[in-house]
């Protein structure tokens, strides 16, 4: 018979759950402990950033105003002279060059005067012509007019003779039929020599006033003849500067062609346009409330500005507000004219201002009261400022009235006493603690926190507040 060998459960599955169960419990009850035996972190309080700034005090002062433009340096008086008549020049200066300055009065060039001055003497002589005629007219109104007394007498003797052959006649029977026709034809023909007589002298006052018209005639075609010969010679109107010339010596040129351009330089003129709102605001005008020209802006006063070359800023000379020339409305500005006497302007060691030189000008404005000075990036785009408060930054509105340089001057929700901000920043907050570095003069302020030598927190105002 066999037996059955099986195997029998041991002890060793049941110890190993048992351990395991004790370890994991030891494991959590050193959890718990470690765990009862940690200490709660400390909780502070929130600490407020603070900024460093510098300050100053607000105060309104009296700005007074300038307005800056650029302009062209050009002559008052520019002209371009032309041949009056025609004709081949046959001499010009000596000088006759661009860049060449001519006294006035000196010739400038001529143009052949050989037909003028035929053309003239034929004038004259028919003015001649006209003068004796009427001078012979003169002396026949007078002839005949002595005569008028002769040929009355003779009239008066036929008509007398006659009556005396009639009477013999027709109450003496003495004489005959003939000699009555013949007085009466003597006396017909006396009182027909006496008419035309008299008829020919009333015409010779319109003979007279026709021969002294045709006198003013031919002197006037006389005068012409004297201004065209005088146009052949051209002089210098001024002292002036040749800019160009269009012909030269020996070329045919026809009665309105340009032949040469001249300047005055004795009297410049500088063109600046200007912010049409500022020019109104900051200009003073003479008779502002009685405007001579209606429709038009009243004449500036002419006050004193300031004149520099842009290409050398060393020497500034003076000039005068003249006029205001233009108002555009499309681009909102104003041309005003600047003039500039040079022998006013004279010096041993300074450049002298040429045509064609940019220059910057400054024309001296009214004052005006109560504005308050900062840089100009202290003011934001949106016109506002940052001042301190009780050690607090806040914000103020401002309006920029005027602008010099680097510096604005402003008005708006600012008043005199104000501690303004003058470091600059970058989007700061509204209320943000403030460390101040410098005090406004003759206002203490209390200075929290740190002092004033040792680094503050972090300040919010960016790179530029380091």
């Amino acid at each position: 018979m066999g037996t059955d060998n099986k195997k029998q459960p041991g002890p060793g599955l049941a110890v190993r759950l048992i351990l395991s169960v004790i370890v994991i419990g030891l494991g959590v009850s050193a959890l718990v402990y470690f765990s009862s035996q940690k200490k709660k972190p400390h909780r502070g309080g929130v600490k407020e950033m603070v900024l460093r700034v510098s300050v100053k005090e607000a105060v309104p002062e009296t700005v007074y105003t300038r307005l800056r433009g650029f302009g062209v340096a050009e002559p008052v008086t520019t002209v371009r002279l032309s041949a009056e008549v025609s004709g081949r020049i046959i001499y010009t200066h000596p000088e006759f060059r661009q860049g060449k300055t001519i006294a006035g009065g000196e010739i400038l060039f001529k143009i052949d005067p050989s037909d003028y001055q035929a053309s003239l003497d034929n004038l004259r002589a028919g003015l001649a012509q006209e003068k004796a005629a009427l001078d012979r007219i003169r002396k026949e109104f007078a002839a005949d007019r002595s005569r008028l007394s002769t040929i009355r007498r003779t009239m008066d003797l036929s008509r007398a003779e006659y009556d005396r052959v009639r009477v013999l006649l027709e109450e003496n029977s003495i004489g005959n039929r003939s000699a009555v026709d013949q007085a009466e034809q003597s006396m017909n023909s006396a009182i027909d020599t006496h008419d035309q007589m008299k008829r020919s002298l009333s015409l010779y006052p319109v003979k007279i006033k026709e021969a002294e018209a045709a006198v003013v005639s031919a002197k006037a075609d006389v005068d012409k003849a004297e201004a065209n010969l005088a146009r052949c010679t051209v002089v210098a109107p001024f002292t002036c500067r040749i800019k160009a010339t269009a012909m030269e010596k020996g070329e045919y040129a026809t009665a309105g062609s340009e032949i040469v351009t001249l300047a005055d330089d004795s009297l410049m003129e500088i063109l600046v346009s200007l912010d049409a709102r500022e020019a109104t605001s900051w200009l003073s005008f003479q008779n502002k409330d009685r405007v001579s020209s209606p429709g038009w802006f009243p004449k500036p006063e002419p006050v004193a500005c300031d004149i520099q070359w842009i290409e050398n800023n060393t020497h500034t000379w003076t000039g005068t507000l003249a006029r205001l020339v233009e108002f555009d409305q499309s681009s909102r500005t104003m041309t005003l004219a600047v003039r500039f006497d040079p022998g006013e302007n004279s010096c041993d060691d300074c450049p002298p201002l040429v045509e064609g030189m940019f220059c910057r000008i400054s024309i001296p404005g009214k004052p005006i009261n109560g504005l308050f000075r900062l840089e100009r990036w202290l003011v934001t785009t949106d016109n506002t400022i940052y001042v301190a408060e009780d050690n607090r930054l806040k914000t103020r509105a401002v309006n920029r009235v005027y602008a010099d340089g680097d510096l604005v001057f402003v008005t708006g929700d600012i008043r005199a006493g104000d501690t303004l901000i003058t470091t600059r920043l970058v989007d700061p907050l509204e209320n943000t603690p403030l460390r101040i570095l410098e005090e406004p003069a003759g206002k203490p302020v209390d200075k929290p926190g740190r002092p004033a030598g040792k680094q503050a927190d972090k300040p919010a105002g960016g790179p530029d507040n380091q």
